[in-house]
């Protein structure tokens, strides 16, 4: 993967404390980089995705590269050059990092809008957040327009309560199979809701991106529905329609068989199947993903990012490109 140029901007992680002069990160005090100093302090808060790296001293480069190693910051490139589309490309996200998770290098080449749907949750396996629900509920925001930061792409944020935080979810949220829309129909007031939520945002002519549901998490596949509802009624145009890959669940799950399955329910309904089509990332693009990603340290680990990459450099495997994402368009 290519070196982070010197154009590119340091972003301190929400996650950082210096709370009785210790360097803290994700609640742990940060072995080897020793009490902090005001100079680290300021240097510190001048680390907000607002500088480049070449107009730092030489000596505050070295704490920063220190900072970086420990995991302590994200690189972010400098804005897009030229003008911007006038509608980007919308992605419903069930939940913050799922959009940059899935499309992250396709957003990083071309900008993004996203939704956040389920975008109050709490739910993590950390032990420190688990017991610092409030905490959670707002750094997993955090992480979220850090990531978008470095992607470039704008966050709307629509409130709904995660499946995990609903009473009725809370130990079951997933269905099987994913294809099914059984599970979307079981909260119906949630689901109308979310319906005219998405239909009022996704107003417009750009593309729209919405997941596939592979793994079946029910978040997931009443976004997926609820898309679907839309495009079925007449109410938001199919063709602008294409679903992605949900993030980390095509690691453990085949996407070609929800998509197979779910296209022949489509087919029965007048919507027709879906085909695959393969986003492909340059270098860059795919760099700029793998950083966003480091944005996700609550509920996504490190080996989970690199698995993430690896899955993309599969599916580039024979085109020519280093790495790719894969969408599934429906076809008349």
């Amino acid at each position: 993967m290519t070196e982070i140029p010197d154009t590119w901007s340091p972003t301190a992680l929400p996650h950082v404390e210096t709370a009785d002069g210790q360097l803290r990160f994700l609640g742990r005090q940060v072995e080897g980089c020793g009490p902090v100093s005001d100079r680290d302090a300021a240097l510190l808060s001048r680390c907000d995705g607002s500088r480049p790296l070449d107009g730092f001293s030489p000596a505050d480069r070295e704490t920063i590269a220190l900072w970086r190693r420990h995991g302590l910051l994200l690189m972010a490139p400098p804005p897009m050059p030229g003008p911007q589309p006038t509608e980007p490309a919308v992605i419903v996200s069930p939940h913050p990092d799922d959009a940059a998770l899935a499309l992250g290098g396709t957003v990083a080449r071309e900008g993004a809008r996203f939704l956040d749907v389920f975008s109050v949750e709490t739910w993590t396996k950390d032990p420190y957040y688990a017991e610092r629900p409030a905490l959670t509920r707002r750094l997993l925001l955090d992480e979220e327009n850090v990531a978008a930061r470095v992607l470039r792409a704008r966050v709307e944020l629509l409130g709904f309560v995660d499946a995990a935080d609903r009473d009725l979810r809370r130990d079951a949220f997933f269905t099987d199979p994913p294809w099914s829309d059984g599970f979307a129909r079981e909260e119906p007031q949630l689901f109308d809701a979310l319906l005219e939520r998405l239909a009022a945002l996704l107003a417009g002519a750009g593309p729209l991106y919405a997941p596939l549901g592979v793994g079946g998490h029910v978040d997931h596949v009443a976004c997926r529905e609820a898309v679907l509802e839309l495009a079925r009624t007449g109410r938001l145009a199919a063709d602008r329609v294409a679903f992605y890959e949900d993030q980390p669940y095509s690691l453990f799950s085949r996407a070609e068989e929800t998509a197979k399955n779910l296209g022949a329910r489509l087919a029965e309904r007048g919507l027709g199947g879906l085909r695959p089509k393969l986003l492909p990332m340059d270098d860059e693009a795919a760099l700029t993903k793998c950083e966003a990603l480091g944005a996700y340290r609550i509920q996504v680990r490190k080996g989970i990012v690199r698995r993430v990459h690896r899955h993309g450099v599969r599916l580039a495997e024979g085109s020519g490109f280093p790495a790719a994402e894969r969408i599934w368009l429906m076809r008349p």
